[in-house]
């Protein structure tokens, strides 16, 4: 009897050592997770304060063909972001732009370079991170001059990074988050949305150039056909688009795409 309980108190003691063990890893992964949020947040916004001034905008804008600049305080051919390049590229020569999603905590600079794996897990400062850093498909030029340029951000669950494009899942959600803003040091840029969708990583979504105008309108026409929201934005067959692509749950290896017409503004 004595042997059967001696055996017994020494597998309570391990099954408490063990359960000790695995609360210290998750408390470990827990606490490492949120100082790496932190340590994003806070390069970003020094990014930000240092290089970018944002022009405030209205909470809840109306859908851009609706938008009067005396009416809305709102001017659609006028960018709200003035990005000082300069300062930026001299912390970085891989930014080549800024997006900016009114409202939002997406308000980052854009990175490319010659592979898509790096940007993955760095951010400012030539930093570690897993919140990454927004990031242009190498395969695509840098200029977004492609007729489809695919740009890449982490699913945070914080909330930061791409994490609010899934929010367009809500057909609600577009209708007071029509447009997404894009500076480079040559141009600004309007992204009037055409769709989202949820797709894999081998979807046509990630097609950057078409062989004739009437597979590019297949292309956005079938983006229409699969969004969670309508949009009444046109689009022709000589105008460009932007595809932002972030993780998603509901299937295996799932992405949700936000798809917009690229507009040249001031």
């Amino acid at each position: 009897m004595k042997k059967k309980k001696s055996a017994v108190k020494v597998i309570l003691i391990v099954l408490c050592i063990i359960l000790v063990g695995v609360f210290a890893f998750s408390a470990y992964k827990i606490i490492t997770t949120l100082l790496g949020y932190r340590q994003a947040e806070q390069a970003y916004t020094e990014v930000a304060n240092q290089f970018v001034t944002v022009a405030e905008v209205s909470p809840t804008p109306a859908p851009v063909e609706n938008l009067e600049p005396e009416g809305d305080g709102i001017d659609p051919e006028v960018s709200p972001l003035n990005i000082d390049f300069d300062g930026l590229r001299a912390q970085s020569t891989d930014y080549v732009g800024w997006i900016y999603s009114p409202n939002t905590k997406i308000n980052y600079p854009i990175a490319y370079t010659d592979d898509n794996f790096y940007y993955l897990d760095h951010i400012p400062g030539e930093i570690q991170n897993a919140n990454g850093t927004i990031f242009i498909d190498c395969r695509n030029a840098a200029d977004f001059s492609d007729q489809n340029t695919c740009i890449y951000g982490h699913n945070m669950n914080d909330g930061s990074m791409f994490a609010s494009l899934r929010d367009y899942r809500d057909e609600s959600y577009y209708g007071s988050h029509p447009v997404i803003y894009l500076s480079t040091p040559n141009f600004n840029y309007r992204l009037d949305l055409i769709g989202g969708f949820i797709t894999e990583p081998t979807s046509f979504a990630y097609a950057r150039n078409f062989d004739s105008p009437e597979q590019f309108e297949g292309h956005v026409q079938l983006v229409r056909d699969l969004s969670t929201f309508q949009s009444d934005v046109e689009v022709e067959a000589d105008d460009k688009i932007v595809t932002l692509s972030t993780c998603t749950y509901e299937r295996d290896d799932g992405r949700y795409v936000v798809v917009g017409k690229l507009t040249q503004i001031h």
